[in-house]
């Protein structure tokens, strides 16, 4: 079963284990100044053990100020960060998982809430969901910001990183660079395709320079904008190609809408023409993100050819485990996200991740040792919805024999 998943990929020099990711997720567990805590190694240490091939960070900033947006997200610009990200690298390699930290700056999503400072990005133009107006950045300061995206890709590499991604999606400074909805510069970083991609370019290429020709980079991009003007599937694959041309090495294919998430109902895979509508231009590898929830899925976004690489997402905040069950021949195991964005509303309210059908999403390190003192005593549970059964399963662990009672 799930030969496909199950098999190797390489991506640049770096082999995984198998094909499915983690998914770059905000989950506010790091230090209010960008440091890496106990909360967080054990959050990705779970999905880790739970037998994902890759695992991608949260948004990392790449300087302080305007450069933050979350609150607690991790950071990768200071020497001190080295230490940091260290320890979270060392404890996921135990696992046999490679780690690729995401690299981000917010741009005009940012707040002056949270950062204390007006927002800066390629033009003086707020979202049109509302929101600050942004400062434009000299020409000088888009050199620096570049610099400053070269600076944490090598902190990440230094901290033992198997590469980084860079977030060129979802409304971000870089992806504001690359859309000609949200880049109405007139000097050498706008206007024309080529001028829109230097920013990105320029990245690339330090990278290369300070890291080395196989430290691996991804680029997440935008295969489709919802905006008046914005990045279409044709221009996603000329950006993707031009990426790959200027040493890319796997490309990250998702979409944007200003404002909003996929709601839960929507169907697996229904995004997968984005994907495989840049695959078809590549050779380099292709990681989708789909609304995957279940394996069958993954793996026949593999047998369809759309990816090399299958993204998940929610599925495994639901479940860590997920891939390991799934592996094993336990599917009927996995506890399923019900697509209910509980996880995204707490991120938006700028609060740490958790999760409505798994309590222990985000408490990773509280309830790592659960006390065991049950001795096998019965225990009697009435109701069987998500709170008698998570009792149950929690005194069961506890070394007590539930009983369940519900009405059916």
């Amino acid at each position: 079963m799930y030969e496909r998943l199950k098999s190797p990929l390489k991506i640049g020099k770096l082999t995984l284990p198998n094909r499915l990711a983690m998914t770059a997720m905000g989950v506010n567990l790091g230090k209010p100044e960008g440091g890496v805590t106990d909360d967080l190694i054990k959050f990705y240490e779970a999905r880790a053990r739970g037998g994902v091939g890759l695992i991608i960070t949260e948004v990392t900033r790449i300087e302080g100020g305007a450069g933050i947006s979350d609150p607690c997200q991790m950071a990768a610009y200071r020497p001190g960060d080295i230490l940091e990200l260290q320890r979270l690298a060392n404890t996921v390699h135990r696992w046999n998982t490679r780690l690729f930290i995401q690299l981000q700056h917010p741009g005009r999503a940012a707040s002056s809430w949270v950062t204390g400072t007006q927002p800066v990005a390629p033009s003086a133009v707020a979202s049109p969901m509302g929101g600050e107006t942004p400062r434009a950045l000299s020409l000088a300061e888009c050199r620096d910001m570049v610099a400053r995206f070269v600076n944490a890709a090598h902190i990440a590499q230094m901290a033992g990183m198997d590469g980084v991604e860079l977030h060129g999606a979802h409304g971000y400074l870089i992806n504001q660079f690359l859309s000609p909805a949200m880049n109405f510069r007139e000097d050498e970083y706008g206007g024309n395709f080529d001028n829109r991609m230097r920013f990105i370019l320029e990245i690339l290429k330090g990278i290369r320079e300070t890291c080395g020709l196989h430290f691996p980079v991804s680029v997440r991009i935008n295969a489709q904008e919802a905006l008046p003007g914005g990045i279409d599937q044709k221009e996603a694959s000329r950006i993707a190609l031009a990426l790959e041309k200027a040493g890319a090495d796997m490309i990250n294919v998702s979409c944007y809408t200003e404002g909003c998430i996929e709601p839960g109902t929507y169907p697996q895979g229904w995004k997968k023409h984005l994907a495989h509508g840049v695959k078809q231009t590549l050779s380099i590898p292709v990681l989708s993100v789909c609304n995957i929830k279940e394996p069958e899925a993954a793996e026949q976004l593999l047998a369809e050819g759309v990816c090399d690489l299958a993204g998940l997402g929610r599925a495994l905040l639901a479940d860590p485990d997920w891939v390991r069950k799934a592996f094993s021949g336990r599917e009927d195991e996995i506890r399923p996200c019900i697509g209910c964005l509980s996880c995204f509303g707490e991120i938006c309210s700028l609060k740490r991740i958790n999760c409505a059908v798994n309590p222990l999403t985000g408490h990773e390190r509280e309830y790592e040792q659960p006390l065991i003192n049950g001795k096998g005593r019965k225990v009697v549970v009435v109701g069987g919805g998500p709170a008698g059964i998570q009792a149950a399963l929690t005194l069961r662990e506890r070394g007590f024999a539930p009983i369940l009672f519900d009405e059916n």
